[in-house]
């Protein structure tokens, strides 16, 4: 289904549900509603009658949800539609920004494969050259970065970064024409022949890779970072990692990351993709980084929308009790969520908790929610400042039969970040060798995953209104099959004489790291 006509039929489906709540709180339903009118039993005669929890027969506007926007779309879910008054509780808002999963109007691109952006790609590649990548690691490395400036377009720029106890610029961002890819590859070529040496300074590299993205033309930014060690000089904290990571989304570049082999440090370069609004890899072999830098290239190329911003106004009174996995930041009741670029298809959510004071019945506004970003590819509004907008807002009853449980598409989501953090609980405890400990996080959750799925389930045989059409089977099975994974492969280092060394246990707690992010975002 085309995006572009996913608002007429949300709007169908939104009178619907209008209708199925009028029906659902008109008198005839109240008298069949399983809570009593009056709580507390029938009043003493003669007394005055409150009658502001009995609903008119009229029809009542469901505004728990919306969709808005018609490039990239913005929903927002509230996770109850109706909450007990007069008492305070929490609640869940979602956000689920997307682009349109079809190929789009632009300058390049043939018949039947996604067209490209028409901004120019302005991408800074930044390679480990430490010691321990002498050998295969680095001309797989070399060739998956000539595979990539071989495929940038006339206009695009490059540079490339080389870093060990310190960083060196080896080719200087340069702008594509047929003179100069040649050359841009001939350096790379040239650059094998360099011993690698030295320690492993990340930071060096990142600071210097940003640098180099400094002056270009505008357009689509990218710093992609491999490593495959430990850092060692420079910036070593994740805490650390996320400031640089702030500090190039500030200048507009996303920062990918990958990892080769089992020995670098997930956590810097997971911190690094998450803060950067990148995507983090792991290439258990250096035979699979020309795969990896082909999927960053072709999300780099398809990119349709850049400096995504989310901001959510809460209602007077809401407070912020949790946001899930994003960074954030809160001014006054305002909270601010960068979502960076989109590519064809993609998707990002944001998930926060949230606490509402008591409240009187009726409808009660929870919050407004804001989607602001630049097109970047033709019939996108190509430089464009474009924004849409929602509100959101929930209704409050006394009688606690009728509060509604949570959306399950929130809990869904919900899901999801529990899970994405109970593989990353599993690894830390796993690192520091509390090995069953590390096995029984994830036997916990496992359990506790089925029991959701299966009242997802339930719930979603009730009927939902799905804007999207997202297939939650499919995402509770892709959780699963990351959670049984980290089992089996926690299950066979436990019987290891060097559990936490083996190399199939650091590859296993590479691979949750990779699947905790994905999950997450």
């Amino acid at each position: 289904m085309r995006l572009t006509t996913v608002a007429a039929l949300t709007a169908l489906s939104m009178t619907l549900t209008s209708a199925a709540v009028w029906l659902a709180s008109s008198p005839a339903e109240a008298a069949r509603d399983p809570a009593p009118l009056f709580a507390s039993g029938p009043p003493a005669l003669g007394a005055a009658l409150d009658f502001s929890d009995v609903q008119a027969a009229t029809p009542v506007v469901d505004r728990s949800t919306f969709v808005s926007g018609d490039r990239l779309m913005l929903e927002g879910r509230l996770g109850h539609a109706r909450m007990l008054a007069d008492r305070s509780g929490e609640t869940l808002l979602f956000v689920d920004v997307r682009s349109e999963p079809e190929s789009l109007p632009g300058e390049l691109g043939t018949a039947g494969e996604p067209r490209t952006t028409a901004e120019p790609l302005n991408l800074a590649i930044v390679i480990d050259g430490s010691g321990s990548m002498a050998g295969k690691r680095e001309r797989n490395a070399t060739a998956a970065a000539i595979g990539m400036v071989s495929r940038l377009r006339v206009g695009d720029s490059v540079s490339v970064v080389r870093y060990a106890s310190r960083a060196q610029v080896l080719l200087p961002a340069m702008t594509i024409d047929e003179r100069t890819r040649e050359r841009a590859i001939a350096v790379l070529q040239h650059s094998v022949n360099a011993p690698p040496k030295g320690n492993t300074c990340i930071s060096c590299g990142i600071e210097i890779g940003i640098d180099t993205l400094l002056g270009r033309r505008p357009g689509i930014e990218r710093l992609l970072l491999l490593s495959d060690g430990e850092a060692n000089r420079g910036v070593t904290t994740p805490a650390g990692m996320r400031e640089l990571a702030r500090q190039a989304r500030a200048r507009g570049a996303t920062i990918s990351t990958v990892g080769v082999d089992v020995d670098y440090n997930q956590q810097l370069m997971s911190a690094l993709a998450r803060e950067g609004n990148g995507h983090h890899h792991f290439a258990a072999t250096a035979a699979q980084l020309g795969p990896i830098f082909t999927r960053e290239f072709d999300s780099l190329a398809q990119t349709v929308a850049t400096d995504g911003m989310v901001t959510v106004e809460l209602a007077p009174g809401v407070r912020v009790l949790e946001v899930f996995d994003r960074s954030f930041e809160q001014v006054g009741r305002q909270l601010r969520v960068p979502m960076g670029e989109f590519s064809v298809g993609q998707s990002k959510t944001l998930l926060v908790r949230l606490e509402l004071p008591p409240s009187p019945v009726g409808e009660r506004p929870v919050a407004s929610v804001s989607l602001d970003y630049r097109g970047a590819a033709q019939g996108f509004g190509r430089g464009e400042p474009r924004s849409c907008f929602g509100e959101l807002a929930t209704r409050m009853t006394t009688q606690p039969a009728r509060v509604s449980p949570l959306d399950v598409i929130v809990l869904n989501r919900l899901t999801r970040s529990e899970t994405s953090r109970a593989l990353e609980q599993a690894n830390e405890l796993f690192a520091q060798g509390r090995i069953d400990e590390a096995r029984g996080t994830i036997a916990r959750h496992r359990g506790a995953l089925a029991g959701r799925r299966k009242k997802a389930k339930k719930r979603a045989g009730a009927g939902i209104v799905d804007p999207f059409g997202r297939n939650l089977d499919e995402d509770f099975d892709n959780q699963a099959q990351a959670v049984e994974a980290a089992a089996e492969g926690f299950e066979q280092a436990a019987g290891d004489p060097a559990p936490t060394s083996s190399r199939p246990a650091k590859a296993q707690v590479r691979r949750n790291a990779e699947s905790a992010d994905a999950l997450a975002l």
